[in-house]
């Protein structure tokens, strides 16, 4: 089932009020910054906003399913 254009454009409109609630400098910036802004809501990445794998490594849920599944 694929989405129709209507409701991929209502889903980007959608997020890029919900972006604008949290990133108040959001009406100062060029239409392709408020793009890449709601596309991309981790403003860093740091420890605290990036992705976890990355800073601290695997999690334990993931290490576990590693080792149960290998052979």
């Amino acid at each position: 089932m694929s989405r129709t254009r209507a409701e991929r454009r209502h889903h980007e409109r959608r997020i890029k009020q919900k972006r604008r609630q949290y990133y108040h400098v959001f009406a100062s910036v060029s239409p392709r910054m408020a793009g890449i802004i709601a596309r991309t809501p981790t403003s860093c990445s740091c420890p605290m906003c990036g992705n976890q794998r990355e800073h601290h490594g695997m999690s334990w849920q993931e290490i576990n399913d590693r080792l149960r599944y290998a052979d």
